[in-house]
């Protein structure tokens, strides 16, 4: 039951356009969910399989420190490695329930397109915005409607003065809550480390500072999902511009990086 459905009967017709939208990440999209305790011990317990140097040295004190008797299950020195204060953070992906697969999430979707709109059209005029209440802009309206012709809703008015991000940010919403990512695991590296490390450079009060950062990656997975569209306001003209831009962009952490770029495989009205 729905809002459509309930009102149905008093002549209300669905106000929102549906877009399937499909594309494919060009190298790899990175993970930016703070990680489960889970996976940061799993990581623990591979990087000490495979005698990492950079953590052999808290290894060593916590054994020191914690174990000095005897030499503990590789288990139970993760769980106490957790407890140290070098204990590693790792960005990763939320997870489908019950399927438990890897996903991007639907409100981080919604997010890049108000980004993307922006950078194609930081100012209020865009393609299809109706201007004042004169004759040749009724016309320029009219005719924005007829090359994308719709049965959704209706134009927006003469005088609309919002710019095309805070418009798309009301009007355009993402159907799915997680956009699967094709993977029940990140990308394996080669090593059975599924996790990436990044040297990040930041500039601090006490002058530039460099830190490791550690991150789940996904190679190249197909993304597909639902855009709902209110009164169907942007002509294909915009769409070509804001989708344009999106590829160049990017979604997902470390764009800075050009991680996350994509191609649009399929952008179809339903």
């Amino acid at each position: 039951m729905s809002a459509l459905d309930i009102f149905a009967g008093h002549g209300v017709d669905d106000q929102f356009a549906t877009y399937r939208v499909q594309l494919r990440i060009l190298d790899k999209i990175v993970g930016g969910v703070p990680s489960s305790e889970s996976v940061i011990k799993g990581w623990l317990k591979s990087r000490m399989d495979l005698g990492d140097r950079d953590l052999q040295d808290m290894v060593d004190k916590t054994l020191a420190e914690r174990f000095p008797d005897r030499q503990p299950a590789p288990d139970e020195l993760a769980n106490e490695l957790m407890k140290t204060d070098a204990a590693p953070s790792i960005n990763g992906f939320k997870r489908i329930f019950r399927t438990a697969e890897l996903a991007y999430e639907g409100r981080c979707m919604k997010a890049a397109l108000k980004e993307w709109t922006n950078s194609a059209y930081p100012g209020l005029d865009w393609p299809g915005k109706p201007a004042g209440k004169t004759a040749k802009d009724d016309a320029t309206t009219s005719r924005n409607r007829a090359e994308r012709p719709s049965d959704t809703g209706r134009p927006l008015p003469n005088g609309f003065k919002k710019g095309a991000q805070s418009t798309l940010e009301e009007r355009a919403f993402i159907e799915e809550f997680y956009i699967g990512l094709g993977v029940f695991d990140p990308t394996d590296l080669g090593t059975r480390v599924l996790v990436e490390e990044r040297i990040k450079h930041v500039m601090t009060p006490m002058g530039p500072r460099s830190s490791i950062a550690r991150v789940e990656v996904v190679e190249q997975p197909t993304l597909e999902f639902t855009l709902r569209v209110r009164d169907d306001f942007l002509p294909m003209e915009a769409w070509g511009r804001i989708w344009q831009a999106g590829e160049q962009i990017g979604i997902g952490a470390d764009r800075g990086r050009s991680d996350g770029r994509f191609e649009l495989l399929a952008f179809d009205r339903a």
